[in-house]
């Protein structure tokens, strides 16, 4: 055994030799520089009372300390979130880097994640994203419900690759944790009010504690955020987007004796927003109207006169724009319950949880007369209820030998509707369609890990997971569409009433047949991830790892061209090399990591423009796969330089490229792609967190800012030649300033969020030939605040 254990000792040493001179190199500078921190800190210095927080995490269902754990993780504590005014899920790409969350201004959209180059860029939102996203151990199956307010929170973990094991819902690129504070039997809590641009105003509060002492614990949150809005609407003569967003969050911790105690909790939201900004440069006259188009991107000449957007050719996010009446409203409820149950030495969890969600749509047309430019009007409601299930029993962690096995059980059922119309002048139709979706999917799973600790420095963990999914689907689809002879077929009572009862008459809708379509799948998947350690010194962890992930397929969710779309699994295998440092007695910790993905079938939406000769209308987007490889670097460190000064910086290097990527849209194709970079992937990422205490007799002022910086990105996976469809690399970034009483109990917070007012689209469409138009949507612009927060 000690032979075997000496030779296992031997390969790792050499798997980690390059790494292995990096720690050496950096441990010779901290043994150069101890003596002197050291004697600074007996002398009563800046280095007095300095050293970083101990984190713990619980991403491998443990509680552990962040630097003992073998996978790069990042995390954003509770306190940063709520003094850095990191207000909601998408925010926290501030401050883990390589992460984006581009698309959800509106709050209730779908955000657009991206983590070492691995997302979605497909607005079907009853697809699974590559990256998953958790509250308390729960997936946000949804991908629509991914966007929400951040209040009363312990931390937020962000994982990097696939998490293929472990975590309940399988994905390719990770997953990020959001960990409510939960009760406790000591009472206590905080109050915060703001206000800010636009209207802004938030107030968030929560108290916990004691309900009956060492039994019963409860704690409360709420968290109410409204705003008016940056960009005016012409036609409403009001600011947008609105946002008016009310929550709760109500939980009771049970200590049924010294073996059982179980956590029940209910989040519920209440969220509006309308009067979102919708862009799109140039447009298309009506047939037969006296409108021309000078230019894609030009003016629309109108009776020997021109129309030009309220935008012109070049909008940005505080550009007036026309807009009808809408809203988008939305209901959500989660109810939990984790029950830990301790036999013996070992731990039996169970979490059982519901998701229930319901959202009502309606945007009514808002543009002058006889222009096709964003002329629609549009009606939609979904419901979605999500149940899950899973079962797990762990060893004690502190063993040679430790494990956790347990089960997983997933439910998902998605119901939308919606109808739309597209005018031409006065109440006669261009074009009028209905759609529903129908969704069913369940993906049942058993996991397992094991860690042995063959000596002090050598360890070795495998994961393993059979999963197996199912998916439904009935799609139905009706479209009354203008065709040579049988014009105008279709005929509203009034633009702005049409969706009401009796609103459409005419025999194009009668004449029409809807379409009604299902498909079935199911997906069988084995993934497993090894992990060996080799511990160079208590303060230096290297190890690599070999994961596995997979992604279940799907359906588009619309009809296209007669037929439901269809994706296959995607499937990534992530080979790792990975280390973690802490020197300086705990002031300094710098973390790197070398990874390369090898990813097949690729789920990619692909936006190219297609004249579909059946139909004579374009086709501009559809799903298709292709195979991928992203190789990267990251590192990251956070040092406590002095007593007063903190920092914080991690850099991301990446190379992608899409592989055997060939396509076909509707009749067209094939088309290749092939050597193409990932879409919304910067090759190189930065971020930079950093604030310094001034002390007095009377408090502290704390100034603070973070900067992210991304390079040039493509929006586009098959289009990469397109100007528009490109946004170059930019610097962003935010400033606070902090009065702090001496003992904390409140604070005074001024900041100012995206301090040099970056204007950049987060969204740029394809050009649509059927509206010679590009839609852009836009990230927000400058905005300020003033917050006070009160502790007890």
């Amino acid at each position: 055994m000690k032979f075997k254990e000496k030779a296992l000792a031997g390969e790792l040493k050499r798997v980690f030799s390059a790494l292995a001179l990096c720690s050496a190199a950096a441990h010779a500078v901290a043994q150069d520089a101890a003596p002197g921190a050291a004697a600074a800190a007996g002398a009563g210095s800046d280095y007095e009372e300095v050293g970083l927080s101990v984190v713990k995490v619980t991403a491998q269902k443990r509680e552990e300390l962040l630097q003992d754990v073998p996978i790069p993780i990042n995390v954003v504590g509770g306190d940063a979130i709520r003094d850095k005014q990191i207000s909601a899920s998408t925010d926290v790409e501030r401050l883990a880097p390589g992460l984006s969350a581009q698309g959800a201004t509106s709050r209730t959209g779908k955000p657009r994640w991206f983590l070492r180059g691995i997302g979605t860029n497909d607005p079907n939102s009853n697809h699974e994203g590559p990256l998953a996203i958790y509250v308390d151990e729960v997936v946000v199956g949804y991908q629509s419900l991914q966007s929400f307010p951040l209040f009363d929170l312990d931390r937020v973990e962000v994982l990097q690759g696939p998490q293929g094991t472990l975590w309940g819902k399988n994905n390719t690129g990770g997953a990020i944790h959001f960990i409510s504070k939960q009760p406790g039997f000591r009472t206590d809590g905080y109050a915060k009010l703001g206000v800010g641009s636009y209207g802004s105003r938030i107030a968030e509060a929560a108290f916990g504690g004691a309900i009956r002492e060492d039994v019963l614990a409860g704690r409360a949150s709420v968290y109410v955020e409204k705003r008016d809005g940056w960009a005016k609407n012409i036609l409403l003569d009001e600011k947008g987007p609105r946002l008016d967003d009310v929550n709760g969050r109500f939980q009771v911790l049970a200590r049924f004796n010294d073996n059982v105690d179980a956590l029940f909790s209910w989040t519920t939201r209440n969220v509006e927003t309308n009067n979102v900004p919708s862009y799109a440069v140039g447009g298309l006259p009506n047939p037969g109207s006296d409108v021309t188009l000078t230019a894609p991107g030009g003016a629309l000449t109108q009776g020997g006169g021109s129309y030009v957007p309220p935008y012109g050719d070049d909008p940005g996010p505080k550009s007036d724009f026309f807009g009808g009446e809408d809203y988008n409203r939305s209901k959500r409820d989660s109810l939990s319950a984790r029950i830990n149950w301790q036999l013996g030495d070992y731990t039996l969890t169970s979490i059982t949880a519901l998701n229930l969600s319901d959202d009502k749509s309606l945007s009514l047309v808002g543009v002058p007369l006889d222009t096709t430019l964003n002329r629609t009007s549009s009606r939609g409601d979904g419901s979605s209820r999500q149940f899950t299930q899973e079962l797990r029993l762990t060893s004690p962690k502190d063993r040679d030998l430790s494990w956790l096995v347990g089960a997983y059980y997933y439910r998902l059922q998605i119901d939308t509707g919606s109808r739309s119309a597209r005018f031409q002048s006065g109440t006669t139709r261009e074009q009028y369609s209905e759609s529903s979706l129908d969704q069913f999917s369940t993906s049942a799973a058993l996991f397992g890990n094991v860690n042995y600790k063959f000596t002090d420095k050598v360890s070795l963990g495998v994961g393993a997971r059979y999963t197996r999914e199912t998916k439904e689907i009935t799609l139905t689809s009706l479209t009354a569409t203008d065709t040579a002879g049988n014009a105008n077929i279709v005929n509203f009572v009034n633009q702005n009433g049409w969706f009401l009862p009796g609103g459409v008459t005419g025999s194009g809708v009668a004449g029409v047949a809807p379409l009604s379509l299902s498909a079935k799948q199911e997906n069988h998947r084995f993934t497993w991830d090894v992990t060996p350690q080799y511990r160079f010194s208590d303060n230096v962890l290297g190890y690599a790892r070999i994961a596995t992930g997979f992604r279940s397929g799907g359906f588009n969710q619309s009809i296209s061209n007669g037929q439901i779309i269809e994706t296959s699994p995607e499937r990534l295998i992530d080979y790792e090399l990975g280390l973690k440092t802490s020197w300086l007695d705990g002031r300094l910790v710098a973390n790197g990591a070398l990874y390369h993905y090898d990813i097949k079938d690729l789920q990619l939406n692909i936006q190219r423009a297609y004249l579909n000769t059946s139909t004579n209308t374009y086709t501009t987007s559809a799903a298709g796969s292709s195979d991928g490889t992203v190789t990267g670097f990251e590192l990251s460190v956070d040092a406590q330089a002095t007593r007063d000064w903190h920092v914080a910086a991690s850099l991301g290097l990446l190379r992608s490229e899409y592989k055997n990527f060939t396509y076909n849209i509707g009749s067209g194709g094939p088309f290749d792609a092939s050597g193409n970079e990932f879409y919304r992937t910067p090759r190189t990422s930065f971020r930079l967190d950093t604030d310094y205490t001034f002390r007095f007799a009377s408090g502290r002022l704390i100034l603070g800012t973070d900067w992210t910086y991304r390079s040039k990105i493509y929006f586009n996976a098959t289009v990469q030649d397109d100007p528009v469809q490109e946004l170059p690399g930019y610097w962003k970034g935010n400033v606070r300033a902090t009065w702090q009483a001496p003992n904390r109990a409140w604070q005074l917070t001024a900041f100012v969020n995206n301090v040099t007012d970056v204007d950049h689209a987060f969204l740029r469409q394809i050009y649509n030939p059927n509206t010679r138009s590009y839609p852009a949507s836009f990230d927000a612009p400058r905005t300020w605040g003033l917050q006070a927060t009160v502790k007890f």
